[in-house]
């Protein structure tokens, strides 16, 4: 059971964005210091200034998602550069409602006030199996709503890659072991997931079965069990806003 409204901080990377690792270790930083209310999801910009896999010797991994696309700049939620940020993808000025993305020198002041003025308004529940034999996942997600909302409400979840090693630029030359965290790799569930509720009342359940199948590990070992996490998120689908967070480490 959630008993507190956790935040998603949502990183917006690229590999020659020198940059980028700065924000990361603040992303880090604060993810570390908030005992898991503060779950960080790194998406990889498909702008060429920052992720030029395929045409490179050395950036050989391509992280970018058909989501993280979708999100990222000129679409959804307008990101205009690397690194900016979205903390739970609240508007940031009512003036500028399709302004969503913060400087990472702004995410602790705004992190810290989502945490103290936010209240519960849902609670996530996942159970998982994972078949070792054929690399197939099965997640089984609950919802309940904690208060009356406005708003089409969709729950989404993430697949992680915890840790991967590679070639990154830094203002320092490029770092040939580059620990890259919590790396968006999927959407379970799509780029906008599952509708699970219109304008939900206190007291609203859902619930909601995915199959996936994980990349196997022998081909790309940066998929083994041990390093994979889901995240799990409800938001307001008018709004983009995200309500509640969870993470789930799929350790077998």
């Amino acid at each position: 059971m959630n008993t507190n409204r956790n935040i998603l901080l949502e990183d917006y990377t690229g590999h020659y964005c020198t940059g980028c690792p700065d924000a990361a270790d603040e992303a880090k930083q604060i993810e570390d210091a908030n005992n898991g209310r503060v779950i960080v999801a790194t998406l990889h910009s498909p702008d060429g200034s920052f992720q030029r896999s395929g045409t490179d010797t050395i950036f050989l991994i391509d992280y970018t998602t058909i989501a993280g696309t979708n999100y990222s700049f000129p679409s959804a939620l307008n990101i205009n550069g690397n690194p900016w940020g979205t903390i739970n993808r609240k508007q940031l000025d009512p003036l500028y409602p399709e302004n969503y993305n913060l400087s990472h020198n702004d995410w602790v002041n705004m992190i810290n006030n989502e945490l103290s003025t936010s209240p519960l308004k849902a609670n996530i529940q996942i159970q998982y199996n994972y078949y070792t034999e054929t690399n197939g996942l099965f997640v089984h997600a609950q919802t309940e709503f904690k208060s009356a909302l406005i708003g089409n409400y969709h729950l989404i979840i993430y697949l992680v890659r915890d840790v991967v090693i590679s070639p990154q630029e830094t203002m320092n030359g490029i770092d040939y072991q580059y620990h890259h965290h919590a790396v968006l790799s999927d959407n379970i569930n799509g780029t906008w997931g599952t509708f699970i509720k219109a304008d939900p009342n206190d007291g609203n359940i859902s619930y909601n079965d995915y199959s996936y199948q994980l990349t196997d590990p022998s081909i790309d070992s940066t998929f083994n069990i041990n390093n994979l996490s889901l995240i799990t998120y409800v938001c307001n689908r008018d709004t983009y806003e995200v309500i509640q967070v969870i993470k789930t480490e799929l350790a077998p």
